[in-house]
């Protein structure tokens, strides 16, 4: 596991109650390319290898396009896009001395239809969902498979805000045909799977975790 916050990561392993042959918190901040290239290398001294890269970090700013600050442009397509593509690059030796290597990223319903307010996340995310058609379509032959996972509306931290208002709460179950958002185990079990495997046929793909949000609205 990787954070720029040690509190969160140690948070992380005491809930998980991993052993230290499990699990690995290893600080660093994506947005450095030295720190994010070296992070295989930490993993593969704890572990001996890496078999699966989950590209996971994301941040998001909200603010009309007309005032989005450039600095918040940058940073977001640094953390959400920039990160994810140095981070592939550095597990792929790693991956090409197994023989093989999954890649899981991250994307969001954003990458396939806008949301207002969130230019730059919308942009680092459709970015992304490209970056894992890139990938896939390169280094298939020899034996790596990168896919993405979308989600929809997760009650996640990130989301906090959007449970705390009734109105919008109601839009989502409105406009979702399961009848509400998910919960981070949604998004988990998608990932096991595209990185189990069962989906080695499956290659530069895009799974839509959203409950059916994104299959079409009914009016």
């Amino acid at each position: 596991m990787v954070d720029v916050n040690k509190t969160v990561l140690d948070e992380a392993v005491s809930e998980l109650e991993g052993g230290d042959d499990k699990l690995a918190a290893i600080v660093a901040d994506l947005t450095n390319e030295e720190e994010a290239r070296g992070v295989p290398f930490r993993a593969v001294e704890h572990f001996g290898g890496i078999d699966i890269l989950v590209n996971n970090a994301g941040i998001r700013v909200i603010s009309a396009f007309a005032d989005h600050p450039l600095a918040a442009w940058r940073k977001t397509l640094e953390v959400n896009l920039t990160a994810p593509f140095v981070l592939s690059q550095a597990v792929v030796p790693h991956m090409l001395a197994r023989g093989k290597g999954k890649i899981v990223n991250i994307t969001s319903t954003a990458s396939e239809l806008g949301f207002k307010n969130r230019a730059a996340y919308n942009v680092s995310k459709a970015g992304l969902t490209m970056l894992t058609k890139s990938i896939a379509l390169e280094l298939a032959a020899q034996g790596i498979r990168c896919n993405a996972v979308a989600p929809g509306v997760i009650e996640t931290p990130l989301n906090r805000s959007y449970f705390t208002d009734p109105e919008f709460t109601q839009v989502i179950v409105d406009s979702t045909p399961t009848g509400g958002w998910g919960v981070p185990g949604d998004i988990a079990s998608a990932v096991v799977f595209l990185a189990s495997d069962e989906a080695d046929f499956i290659n530069g793909a895009t799974l839509l975790v959203d409950g059916g949000w994104s299959a079409g609205k009914g009016y």
